[in-house]
């Protein structure tokens, strides 16, 4: 007959400790249930913030469009020389979206529409209110050449000078007729002698210019000497022709 195998005998303390396993699930139903309210309301503002975020995503994207066809629209008014329109697109456009970089362009078009239509007041505050805001040296620079013109037209010498030398003062494809800007509101305002430095001054740094025989006429109806050396093909001046002995 085989031996018989004795079971281990269970003793009190052991028949009364929990299961480990069972304990943990019990735990955490009773976690679980305990919380159940936190449990849903968090999951309710996960969903709810996803739901913002992905609708403001679409309600910018929507709002960017709008914005590109209105732009578009009065782009299209001002190149067609229809300035009354494009003036009250851009100036819409301009106070519907002031934080949008197509509303703030809005404002540097509305001017050149104003312009075009002779309204020089309204030009004025157009790019006074864009250059207060606009950080790009490009339209920066033309935004002051054309509040130069302004003035110019307005017959305020002094402020006219003061947008040429901002715009004189960055590269760009304005600098050069900047530079010219500031020396003519010199003459103009009467300063002669700043004039005559300014025209100088040009020379010097471009002696090749385009200008160069309008500055030299300029000069001449100021009074000054025309002392400055015509450009000659130096050392410095670019490639020289081979020579062969």
């Amino acid at each position: 007959m085989p031996p018989t195998k004795h079971r281990p005998k269970l003793t009190q303390k052991e028949l009364r400790a929990p299961d480990e396993f069972t304990t943990f699930i019990d735990s955490a139903r009773d976690f679980f249930v305990n919380n159940l309210t936190q449990v849903i309301v968090s999951a309710v503002v996960v969903v709810v913030v996803g739901a913002v975020v992905i609708g403001v995503y679409y309600y910018e994207r929507n709002r960017d469009n709008v914005a590109s066809s209105k732009f578009y629209d009065a782009i299209t008014a001002l190149n067609a020389g229809k300035n009354k329109d494009a003036e009250t697109q851009f100036k819409q456009l301009a106070d519907e979206e002031p934080g949008r970089r197509l509303g703030r362009l809005a404002r540097f078009y509305a001017a050149s529409a104003y312009i075009a239509d002779g309204d020089l007041a309204n030009a004025r505050d157009s790019l006074v209110a864009f250059l207060a805001e606009e950080r790009d040296p490009l339209f920066r620079s033309l935004a002051l050449t054309n509040l130069a013109v302004v003035y110019e037209r307005m017959a305020d010498w002094k402020k006219a000078a003061g947008a040429y030398q901002q715009a004189a003062a960055d590269p760009g494809p304005e600098q050069t007729r900047a530079q010219l800007g500031v020396a003519r509101m010199l003459a103009k305002a009467g300063d002669k002698q700043g004039a005559i430095d300014a025209y100088r001054g040009f020379l010097t740094a471009h002696p090749f210019a385009q200008q160069r025989q309008d500055v030299l006429e300029s000069l001449a109806l100021l009074g000054a000497p025309a002392d400055v050396a015509p450009p000659s093909l130096g050392a410095s001046s670019g490639p020289q022709p081979v020579v062969i002995h």
